[in-house]
Formats: C-alpha cells, sequence, structure tokens
C-alpha cells in the first residue's frame, strides 16, 4: 500500500517520503512527526517489486528510527540527519537534490503547522553580519500569502542555522526559540538569531 505525504499514518503525519527502483527493486523511505508529542521518526519502507508495496497490507513498514527527547527542535534536526542518512544507505531514493527537497518539506510542514487567522500578505527576509552596517549581506521576497511568507522564512532560518559557529549578542534567541517564533508567527515578526536578523513585515 501507499502513503499520502501531508496525511496522517499510523498517528504520524507523513512530512516526507521518497520510493525508487533499483536494479529490479524498489527501496524507499519516509520521515514523520507525532505533532501531539514534537517527536519525529525516519521510516525504511520495504523492499518490494511497484510503487506500492513499500508498506504491508496493514500499513506497517520495514524498520524505523525514533527521535523522541523532550526537546522537538533537537528531534527534528536529529531526525533530518538521519533520514539523509538512511536515503543514501536505500541505493537510488538518495541523490544530489536530498538535502535541499528534505528540508523544503520541513519547512512547508512547519509553515502550516499554526494557521493565520486572517488572510495577509508579508514579505520575509533577513539581515546577515557584514563588515560594515552600509551593506550587509541579506534577502527578502516579495510580498506573499502568509503561509508562503512563513515557509521563506523558515526556508532562509533553515540556511543559516545549519552551520557550526555560533554567534550571540544582546537580544538573540537560541536556534529552537527562532524555529517557535517563526512556525507561531501570524502577522509581522522580528528576532535575531546567531547574529542574523529575521523579519516578516507587510
Amino acid at each position: 500500500m501507499r502513503i499520502k505525504t501531508g496525511g496522517q499514518h499510523q498517528g504520524w503525519t507523513v512530512v516526507h517520503q521518497a520510493r525508487r527502483a533499483w536494479r529490479g527493486s524498489f527501496e524507499g523511505v519516509w520521515l514523520g512527526v507525532e505533532e501531539s508529542t514534537g517527536h519525529w521518526m525516519v521510516g525504511r519502507q520495504h523492499d518490494g517489486q511497484s510503487m506500492d508495496d513499500g508498506f504491508d497490507a496493514d500499513g506497517n513498514w520495514a524498520t524505523s528510527r525514533h527521535f523522541r527527547e523532550g526537546n522537538e527542535y533537537l528531534n527534528m534536526r536529529r531526525a533530518l540527519a538521519a533520514y539523509d542518512e538512511e536515503a543514501q544507505n536505500a541505493s537510488d531514493v538518495w541523490n544530489g537534490m536530498w538535502d535541499q527537497r528534505a528540508h523544503e518539506a520541513v519547512a512547508r510542514h512547519l509553515a502550516h503547522r499554526v494557521p493565520f487567522p486572517a488572510p495577509v500578505r508579508l514579505s520575509a527576509g533577513w539581515i546577515g553580519r557584514g563588515l560594515t552596517d552600509y551593506h550587509p549581506p541579506r534577502g527578502s521576497t516579495f510580498l506573499l500569502d502568509g503561509p508562503e511568507a512563513k515557509y521563506e522564512l523558515i526556508r532562509y532560518l533553515q540556511g543559516q542555522t545549519r552551520f557550526d559557529e555560533i554567534v550571540t549578542e544582546p537580544g538573540s534567541v537560541s536556534e529552537e526559540e527562532a524555529y517557535e517564533l517563526a512556525i507561531n508567527a501570524t502577522g509581522p515578526i522580528r528576532f535575531v538569531c546567531r547574529g542574523v536578523t529575521f523579519y516578516l513585515s507587510e
């Protein structure tokens, strides 16, 4: 059987999945989150003969790796790393765009977790640390529908927080706090994380 990305499967929200043919058989993986607990899971689908037999008749898959700490941000980061590793072990599933596609899927899921109470148009952006205050590196979007702007903000945040260097300054928030602020945003917002200013503006 197949499962639907974005849908529910045995208590997990399916954030991303992939299945590919390799030398006469099919292999696949999937990434899920348990919304009520903040636990994340990486699953390996059953090897099979088609796109439709990664899960058995009862909806079960081959193996799982669970991330059940009390901190959802850490669970998510560790699950993404494990998901990349599992995809590389599944023959032709992994490719050079895997990391980008997986992070995009997570960002899209997180962007829709907290709905906007009313339609709104926002621009997402970031302002980095430069050698001077006159021309710091920056990026921004045009005005977008609220959920799409929030998605772009989380993508900016993902790009800035996947590095080992940690820059702190007065008023900065942690990576975990930055994600919480972005996920819960329903209007304009501005915060600093790792020396970078992130914002949603009207």
